[in-house]
């Protein structure tokens, strides 16, 4: 055949695959066969409830890898739109990829068993299973072999199944849902006695289920793996190609501070890389932020390093910038900024995202001694020049009590201020009590000789999030930042506590709570343990009422055994299941033995010490009523709850 006929043959071909394409003469399949590629537009695409890589959330479909889908299919030249993709049971999309053409499934762990089932286009991030237990089960799983006899829930189909069964759990532990619901519910009943699932997933379904994603314990974490886009084998390798070519764009293009358009999008989502790509901005206000040896310092500061640490970040206070606080709220409103230590007031609410709060602090008004000036009411301060640092707390605060602007003197920075306070050219100084102590322990020449005379408020300290920073990194540094206060070291101690008790020392607190409502609590739990401690203690752990008062978080139970091994804690069940004997509060002091002692010696008693409070940021001085009981299983117990001490005991 010539070649001039050769090309006016094969020019009939593409025109008559067109005309039957428009027509609808040819499906699907066929026409990848006339073409050799399909388009992003004509796959069917599956996904499940799986964050943070796919979920649902407001009724729009969220995650990883939903928006590098719609990133992908745009380079390709086409819009596959997330209202594209199809929300089903795990089960249900794994099989219709395994059996229907021209169809996707995602997040897909890339196994060798599934090799050859599926073509592939990734990575897109890491993906990890873990083992989740009930926080009163006991159970420590330190190798593959612990994993011996226990009851496993799982989902069909799902990658751990896989990873069980390559890691010598036998067939028979494991018990199949396609529900995760179901599992949640067997595990929280004992039917089961651990879950595998994704780790971050795990703790989703957890908080949707409980109302607290940390009411299961992890025990352990299953190998890591990379999830994937998985396609059909029908789907030509030229589509598959096209795929990865976008997604390796993405990842390859940097913006002007040298970051991908795929990091931004795994920023979103996941907190290690979101987190990492803001500025952290604080001003002088010691002790809660400070500089010091030329490195950034105070309590805040040292939170943010345990958050860090505990997200896995690879940020320190080297990563924290110490700038005026006008120049960090202009920063943080133009976005991608965090901001601290910072008041939450009703003018600020709809300006920034929050975490926290971390601590509690007061805003005070010094005056010099020697003035003996004396502040009876918000209208003598009207007849004072009162200095604060710009764009500050207190300006809105003076404000609040009727202070004319004209009387209101700004500083750049506290140190400005006490020296206007001594050259004259203030009368007053309004700043929070224990800043403005250390400012005068640091340049005073001398520290004593102020005194506070007014006290405008008493505050809760805050991180603040610019505007444009995901709802999911903000709730995850939160998240973080209740573990660092609740999780506690070999000593039984948590890094908060130590970090407040070097800086503040032990404070006190408005009393709210008398000895009698403690003491009706304990009475009231022992005889509910006496009769059921089994469902006594699964109540407690799931910090419902009366266990844990809803008007007054600081009321609250909880139970050791007579080894000293917490079994039950309205407020942290992430407590539960550790061993106490010989640890101690942050001063030294093993209270944890002493409840003990006395209660097999004496029933009932009273035993101090210093602890942190569920309502109030802050260290106090503690006083804890126990009670001996014995459990309708036999078994001994202690129950207990306290207060913190009022200032005036």
């Amino acid at each position: 055949m010539s070649p001039s006929k050769h090309h006016i043959l094969l020019l009939c071909v593409l025109v008559l695959t067109g005309m039957l394409l428009a027509s609808g003469c040819l499906s699907n399949q066929q026409a990848t066969a006339a073409t050799g590629t399909v388009s992003a537009t004509d796959l069917t695409y599956y996904t499940e409830q799986n964050p943070p890589y796919n979920f649902e959330e407001n009724g729009s479909l969220q995650g990883i890898s939903i928006d590098l889908l719609e990133l992908i299919s745009a380079k390709m030249g086409e819009n596959v739109s997330r209202e594209e993709v199809r929300l089903v049971p795990w089960t249900e999309g794994y099989q219709a990829a395994l059996t229907q053409n021209t169809t996707v499934i995602f997040t897909t762990a890339r196994l060798p068993e599934r090799e050859q089932s599926f073509k592939w286009v990734g990575p897109i991030y890491p993906y990890i299973n873990a083992l989740f237990a009930r926080p009163d089960s006991g159970i420590a799983i330190n190798n593959s072999s612990d994993l011996e006899g226990y009851r496993i829930g799982v989902i069909v189909d799902d990658v751990a199944v896989r990873q069980l069964l390559d890691a010598g759990v036998n067939e028979s532990q494991l018990v199949y849902e396609t529900d995760v619901f179901a599992i949640i519910e067997k595990l929280e009943s004992g039917e089961i006695d651990l879950w595998a699932y994704q780790k971050e997933s795990g703790r989703y379904f957890t908080w949707q289920a409980k109302g607290n994603a940390y009411a299961f314990r992890i025990v352990s974490t299953l190998p890591p793996l990379e999830g994937y886009y998985a396609f059909s084998r029908d789907v030509p390798d030229a589509t598959i190609q096209s795929f990865q070519q976008a997604l390796d764009s993405l990842k390859a293009e940097k913006d002007a501070a040298g970051i991908s358009t795929y990091e931004r999008v795994v920023g979103r989502y996941a907190p290690i890389v979101g987190l990492a790509h803001l500025q952290y901005l604080t001003e002088e206000l010691a002790p809660y932020n400070f500089e010091e040896n030329g490195t950034p310092t105070g309590i805040s500061v040292e939170i943010l390093e345990a958050i860090f640490r505990d997200i896995g970040m690879n940020r320190s206070r080297e990563d924290v910038r110490i700038v005026p606080f006008a120049e960090g709220v202009r920063a943080a409103q133009n976005g991608s900024t965090v901001l601290f230590s910072v008041v939450r007031t009703p003018e600020r609410e709809p300006l920034y995202k929050w975490a926290g709060p971390f601590t509690t602090g007061r805003i005070v008004i010094y005056a010099p001694m020697d003035r003996n000036i004396t502040i009876a009411s918000a209208e003598d301060l009207n007849r004072y020049r009162i200095g604060t640092v710009q764009a500050s707390v207190e300006n809105d605060q003076l404000a609040d009590e009727g202070v004319n602007a004209s009387q209101i003197v700004n500083g750049p920075a506290p140190e400005d201020l006490l020296r206007m306070l001594d050259a004259g050219e203030i009368d007053l100084w309004a700043t929070g009590d224990l800043a403005g102590r250390h400012q005068m322990l640091q340049t005073a020449e001398n520290p004593n000789a102020y005194e506070i005379v007014y006290t405008l408020s008493e505050n809760d300290l805050y991180y603040a999030f610019s505007e444009d920073v995901p709802d999911m990194l903000v709730g995850a540094f939160e998240q973080s930042l209740q573990n660092v206060r609740s999780q506690r070291d070999v000593q039984g101690v948590s890094e908060y506590e130590r970090i407040l008790y070097r800086y503040l020392g032990v404070g006190c607190t408005r009393q709210t709570l008398t000895d009698a409502d403690v003491m009706a609590l304990v009475n009231r739990t022992a005889a509910e343990v006496e009769k059921n401690a089994a469902g006594t203690f699964r109540q407690i752990n799931n910090g419902e009422a009366p266990y844990r008062d809803p008007e007054n978080p600081g009321l609250y139970v909880f139970v050791y055994d007579e080894n000293a091994t917490l079994v039950a804690n309205a407020d942290n069940v992430q407590l539960v299941g550790i061993n106490y004997r010989g640890k101690t509060d942050v001063t030294g002091k093993p209270f944890r033995d002493e409840i003990i002692a006395g209660a097999q010696e004496n029933g009932t008693g009273w035993v101090d010490y210093v602890y942190s409070s569920p309502a109030e940021t802050n260290l106090y001085s503690k006083t804890t009523y126990y009670r001996l009981t014995e459990g309708s299983n036999n078994e001994t117990y202690v129950v207990c709850s306290g207060r913190s001490k009022g200032c005036e005991e």
